[in-house]
């Protein structure tokens, strides 16, 4: 009954759970993320709070595009900010449909580009699938573990190839920021059936964060 109860947990389908995640959503939007647009330059990587500049900003975009994103294939990017990791698609020749997500409505009216974005969370979108659901940095500041996980669901619903985030390795020298160990949620996301499952380390000096590749 335990590990039955452990399995029922990792696929939180309720309306509380919505309503929690939305809630926590909005906190972060209006005394966190607006800071960050209304601070910086929109083509800067902390005008998404993304702290620690543009070289390890594109460290990670490399992480996520290597999990195998191909040239056609449709991207959904859960938590866009201002449309970066498009670009960065954009500049290694990739020609997919696009659709970036955020709750932060300044973020989205600091986009430049006409690109394919909508002001929200991931509940608010209809069934329509993509090739890839990726989120970086979403699952850093403020969501609770319950909250994180409804979401890596929702992202694993609207994938049909694989599902790509990063998130913070503990323990974490900032207590300010959410992070996890990786075997655990390996753990976690082994209970959806992937194809395939891989924890990628190791790409940055101090190994603080680790991205998760779950193939379909």
């Amino acid at each position: 009954m335990a590990m039955k109860a452990f399995k029922n947990s990792l696929v939180p389908l309720t309306e509380h759970l919505e309503e929690v995640c939305k809630h926590q959503t909005g906190i972060l939007v209006d005394y966190v993320y607006q800071t960050y647009t209304t601070k910086y330059p929109s083509n800067s990587p902390e005008c998404v709070g993304w702290l620690d500049g543009t070289h390890n900003a594109r460290i990670r975009n490399d992480k996520l595009y290597e999990a195998g994103i191909g040239i056609t294939d449709s991207v959904l990017d859960v938590g866009c900010g201002v449309g970066h990791l498009h670009g960065y698609l954009r500049s290694h020749g990739w020609k997919g449909e696009y659709l970036g997500i955020d709750p932060n409505k300044e973020a989205i009216e600091m986009i430049e580009e006409d690109i394919n974005v909508k002001v929200g969370t991931i509940e608010d979108l209809d069934e329509s699938k993509y090739n890839w659901v990726v989120a970086s940095g979403v699952f850093n500041l403020g969501l609770s573990e319950e909250s994180t996980f409804w979401i890596i669901h929702n992202m694993i619903q609207r994938a049909d190839k694989g599902v790509v985030f990063n998130m913070l390795k503990a323990p974490y020298q900032n207590e300010q920021y959410e992070a996890y160990d990786p075997s655990w949620v390996k753990l976690k996301m082994s209970h959806y059936k992937p194809k395939k499952l891989e924890i990628i380390e190791d790409y940055f000096h101090d190994d603080s964060e680790f991205t998760v590749y779950f193939y379909k």
